[in-house]
């Protein structure tokens, strides 16, 4: 990779977690947004406008819960066309899907966990999208900072780890190992020549990037 794309691929990075660090706020400061409660019906679909950022606390899900981006977020869009999502002290017991392309953060919180068998699965939201998708573009990216989380995607997927170990496409992938002296792992799902290949990095909050490829 040349070092314009790396210089690139750091300032988005940076960017992302200027955001991350920001947990349960919007981007303009003010309080994420938090679903309120219906008579103690639980949501299990979310639509995720473009700019908007919400936060899901304290909730048992027996079904699967799905998070559909709007297609508003699209690879040109700009910042504030960017969305998030936050999971807090919420149980997954029937797994979790993102649909989405672009501008898009999902967070999962220290509190969360998932039952045995139950995963995260990733899909594109425009067919054909998946395969366009580089690493300067702000994809979709999943943010786990809890125990026992595995990917499923077909579709260019960005997952960071703050400590904890995940499973991506039946491959586990350890901070501790990976980059124990970095702030977080990014591994990326990233087409080229019509295959799906793994990247790693190690990201630092003091904007540092590493391949580790």
């Amino acid at each position: 990779m040349t070092y314009k794309k790396s210089l690139i691929l750091m300032l988005a990075l940076c960017l992302l977690l200027s955001l991350c660090g920001c947990s349960g706020s919007s981007e303009s400061g003010a309080p994420a947004e938090e679903l309120p409660e219906e008579a103690g019906q639980v949501q299990y679909e979310y639509q995720l406008k473009a700019g908007e950022t919400l936060e899901v606390r304290d909730t048992v899900f027996e079904e699967p819960v799905t998070v559909t981006v709007d297609p508003a977020s699209t690879r040109d869009g700009p910042i504030d066309l960017r969305s998030g999502i936050s999971f807090e002290n919420c149980v997954f017991n029937s797994g979790l899907t993102l649909v989405g392309d672009y501008h898009a953060m999902v967070s999962l919180g220290a509190g969360c966990s998932f039952a045995e068998g139950s995963a995260v699965t990733c899909r594109e939201a425009t067919e054909g999208a998946a395969q366009e998708i580089t690493l300067e573009d702000n994809l979709v990216k999943l943010l786990v900072s809890c125990q026992g989380v595995t990917v499923e995607t077909d579709s260019a997927l960005g997952v960071l780890s703050d400590g904890e170990d995940f499973t991506l496409n039946g491959t586990v992938y350890s901070k501790a190992e990976l980059a124990p002296h970095t702030d977080f792992l990014g591994v990326y799902s990233i087409y080229e020549g019509g295959e799906l290949n793994y990247i790693k990095l190690a990201i630092g909050e003091d904007d540092s990037v590493e391949f580790l490829n």
